[in-house]
């Protein structure tokens, strides 16, 4: 059934993004790089005035990361993430050295901790367990512009990651320290969810 579903409603992110994202001279902001694919598709769809990419490339000893693009069941985790972020770092050369694209390998929660510019357009596809989403969550609202919006993928989706970011997303729902803008449904069928700051 929800094959039907998804192949009626699909939505492409992109698409769904672009209903929200006003500032023709963005500054994006995305959590969670892998191959740089997601990356591409912002800079060419939105070309903002910068995009900044926060990735550590680092793979995890834990059981629970075991079923993860960061698990390293096999113990060459560490090598292929350095070999993801040596191709990320080859496929924006170009955009890095015109000050386009900044690609910092560190873990989220450091890169805020150092971050102060205001984002137009956060994307958060990190760490999906519940307690790194909720920092990366309350650590976006505070680096949000004025008119900012917070995007997070893989939301009602369960995963290995136990359903963390839905509820992450609920937890701050229930604060009522953000709202919805758009959110995953059958009938809108993109596992996304667009967020801003109440």
């Amino acid at each position: 059934m929800k094959k039907i579903f998804k192949k009626l409603f699909s939505v492409n992110r992109i698409d769904l993004i672009s209903k929200y994202l006003n500032s023709s001279n963005s500054l994006i902001l995305e959590i969670g790089v892998h191959r740089g694919d997601f990356s591409k598709e912002l800079l060419k769809n939105f070309n903002p005035k910068k995009l900044v990419l926060v990735d550590p490339w680092l793979a995890f000893d834990e059981v629970e990361y075991e079923n993860s693009f960061y698990g390293n069941k096999y113990k060459d985790g560490q090598k292929i993430q350095n070999e993801f972020y040596k191709e990320v770092m080859k496929i924006f050369e170009s955009e890095i050295l015109n000050n386009k694209v900044e690609i910092i390998r560190d873990i989220s929660e450091n890169f805020f901790n150092k971050n102060k510019a205001k984002f137009d357009l956060i994307y958060i596809d990190g760490n999906h367990l519940y307690d790194f989403v909720k920092g990366d969550i309350s650590n976006s609202l505070e680096c949000l512009s004025e008119d900012g919006i917070i995007v997070l993928d893989d939301y009602r989706l369960k995963g290995w990651w136990k359903d963390g970011v839905t509820k992450a997303v609920d937890f701050f729902i229930r604060e009522k320290k953000i709202c919805f803008l758009e959110k995953h449904n059958l009938f809108n069928y993109h596992h996304q969810c667009v967020i801003k700051k109440i």
